[in-house]
């Protein structure tokens, strides 16, 4: 009987271990961890505080879709990944350029078509270059296929004003939540959160966050930005599948919600959470 209660015991235990997922995060240096003696920090440094769940923040610095899988960093994000993981993807930064004349080998072609161009890249050798959301979906259905379960977030806002207005649109961001919808994958609204966090700073006390330009974040500033992808999920229009692996550091982080969810964007309108 002892021996049956025992066994028992040790296969619910064993369950319990393999049914804990992983969030693996792919991005760049908005998100990437930094050095301790480091002035700047990447907001995906403070999720794993937020979270009940284990989180491989693989994000690296001046990285896009194209490069992030063209360097071996996907491959390797890949190799990470087991069943029943979520792998996150945040990018849009780096992929913003003309491939036909950057020569940093990152640039990919706006929006989420199938696209495609030929250019002669840093190497010397020929390379075609795809959309941003062909690079997405090629993400998507390598995540899939080891029974992995994708997440697509749209990237964290730069510092940008028009005098007290923080620019709200940003285009990779929108490719990304088509991809999403087409894909059928969730879309994790980053951006728009943290337009609206800080929006409410306003511009003079946002670029005390911002020592060195207006893209990467101090330490504070990539709590602030955890913080918003936490109200991401948290105000998502139906059920996150990170919403239930919030810890309670992450259940009190408090944020305006979205009162509707319009299948665009633009136009939407908060409620106090």
């Amino acid at each position: 009987m002892k021996s049956s209660t025992l066994l028992s015991i040790l296969l619910v235990t064993a369950s319990s271990a393999i049914a804990t997922p992983t969030l693996l995060i792919c991005s760049d240096s908005t998100t990437a961890d930094y050095a301790n003696t480091s002035v700047l920090q990447g907001w995906g440094y403070d999720i794993p505080e937020y979270l009940t769940i284990p989180v491989k923040n693989l994000a690296k610095n001046g990285r896009s879709t194209r490069s992030f899988i063209n360097q071996g960093l996907w491959a390797n994000l890949l190799a990470a990944t087991k069943a029943g993981d979520f792998v996150l993807i945040e990018m849009g930064h780096n992929d913003d350029g003309d491939p036909t004349t950057e020569t940093s080998d990152r640039a990919t072609l706006p929006g989420i078509g199938n696209d495609s161009v030929v250019v002669t890249n840093s190497t010397g050798l020929s390379e075609t270059v795809h959309s941003f959301g062909w690079y997405l979906r090629e993400m998507i259905a390598d995540v899939r296929a080891k029974k992995a379960i994708p997440l697509l977030s749209g990237m964290v806002n730069r510092n940008y004003w028009t005098g007290t207005t923080l620019q709200k649109d940003w285009p990779f961001a929108t490719y990304a939540e088509e991809v999403a919808a087409q894909t059928g994958v969730e879309y994790i609204d980053h951006t728009d959160y943290s337009v609206a966090r800080w929006q409410s700073l306003g511009p003079t006390v946002a670029k005390t966050y911002y020592p060195n330009d207006n893209t990467h974040t101090n330490w504070p500033g990539a709590v602030i930005n955890a913080e918003t992808f936490v109200t991401a999920v948290k105000c998502d229009c139906g059920t996150s599948q990170l919403r239930k692996y919030l810890n309670a550091a992450g259940k009190v982080v408090k944020q305006s919600c979205i009162t509707t969810c319009p299948t665009s964007r633009r136009d939407r309108s908060r409620r106090t959470a």
